[in-house]
């Protein structure tokens, strides 16, 4: 269906006031039922609104049969799930009810009748992460590193800007990026950490475009390309793509995008960040009771983050198990150069005390040789005296 029922004025109404990305996830579900249906938003309305006023049963029920037939046609497609069913019924839910002519439904009606295996649920690992990492094309090996990375969900991160990262050009390569942002889904501050690794990724990624000053930090490939901000869909696109093809299609299945948060989730509890309050802040989670009223720093998350960084650094010499044998190796150095330091201390020790024996003894000899120079001098005119003087003749 081509672009002009958004130009509809009751369309315009529906989507007035909704979120950014409620208003673009109602746009790409809504025209399939636009083509089940047959009519124009117009014509739905008007429908509605002539519908409502007869008293044949059959007319006034007329849109909540032909919701119950759109979500049994829903149903027949295959590797349906109910939750993807319940997502494309939203729309024309809420396009009725913001036009002011709610449907009639009741809690069954959302209740999809499919039957499916329980998904197994993606326990993703550090080799996961790095595997996908190496079947990247460079901006997707940046949105990978930031979600698995930073805790953010595909909605903030599509909302990230070059203008939020300060001096991104500029900071040291090794250096962790703090960030605090409002999330998009709960409001609530999330405080964590850009990593350095993924800041490299972004750095070569906007290199490409050129070093922008601002502007979207990821943007879509497809419509109007560096230009628009990718959306959360693209987002989640991508990454199922770049599963399938590190994983192959079957075991990519039970792969979501969110596995990438719990990752984080799960290095923050191995890191055994605390007390909790900081935990919630850095998962962007409700900081519960009196927590809430707990301030938090950049110091603090930033150092928590590095702990947390052993356990999701993807660069093999930055692992836990390299950072521990690292720490190992430097503290044995550090523990042999102060033995050395020490024996160094007590040989400089006794050179000093050795020459200081010396000097007194070279004192010594310098006094004793001054003595006997005095002594030979006073022998040499006593015997000049003793010599017999010539008789005169």
């Amino acid at each position: 269906m081509n672009e002009e029922w958004l130009n509809d004025k009751y369309v315009k109404r529906w989507l007035n006031g909704l979120k950014p990305r409620t208003k673009q996830n109602y746009i790409d579900d809504f025209p399939e039922f636009l083509n089940f249906i047959g009519m124009t938003p117009k014509e739905i309305i008007n429908k509605r609104m002539h519908d409502l006023t007869t008293e044949d049963i059959s007319e006034r029920q007329f849109f909540e049969d032909k919701w119950r037939e759109f979500k049994e046609c829903l149903e027949t497609k295959d590797n349906v799930r109910g939750s993807s069913i319940t997502t494309k019924l939203t729309p024309i839910a809420s396009f009725f009810s913001r036009n002011g002519l709610r449907l009639n439904l009741h809690h069954g009606d959302w209740k999809a009748n499919v039957t499916q295996e329980p998904l197994k649920k993606w326990k993703m690992a550090l080799e996961d992460v790095k595997a996908m990492y190496t079947h990247a094309n460079l901006r997707d090996k940046a949105l990978l590193l930031v979600l698995a990375q930073s805790g953010f969900s595909e909605v903030d991160i599509a909302e990230l800007k070059v203008e939020h990262l300060k001096g991104l050009y500029e900071m040291p390569q090794t250096e962790h990026y703090f960030i605090e942002k409002g999330r998009e889904k709960t409001t609530y501050i999330q405080a964590t950490c850009l990593s350095y690794e993924a800041l490299h990724d972004i750095r070569e990624m906007l290199s490409e475009r050129g070093k922008p000053q601002e502007g979207f930090l990821f943007t879509s490939q497809t419509k109007e390309k560096g230009i628009n901000g990718i959306d959360t869909r693209r987002i989640n696109e991508a990454m199922k793509a770049l599963a399938v093809r590190t994983f192959g299609a079957e075991k990519a299945k039970e792969f979501n995008t969110k596995a990438l948060r719990s990752f984080y989730n799960s290095a923050l509890l191995r890191a055994k960040v605390s007390p909790q309050e900081i935990k919630d802040v850095m998962m962007g989670h409700k900081r519960q009771g009196a927590r809430g009223h707990y301030a938090y720093d950049e110091y603090t998350i930033k150092e928590w983050y590095t702990k947390a960084f052993e356990n999701l650094s993807i660069n093999g010499i930055q692992s836990r198990e390299d950072l521990a044998k690292m720490r190992e190796d430097m503290n044995k150095l550090i523990g042999k150069q102060q033995v050395q330091i020490e024996e160094q201390k007590t040989e400089l020790k006794s050179l000093k005390d050795l020459m200081n024996t010396q000097s007194d003894q070279l004192r010594k000899y310098s006094v004793e040789l001054e003595n006997v120079s005095q002594l030979l001098k006073r022998i040499s005119i006593l015997e000049s005296h003793k010599k017999p003087r010539k008789k005169k003749q």
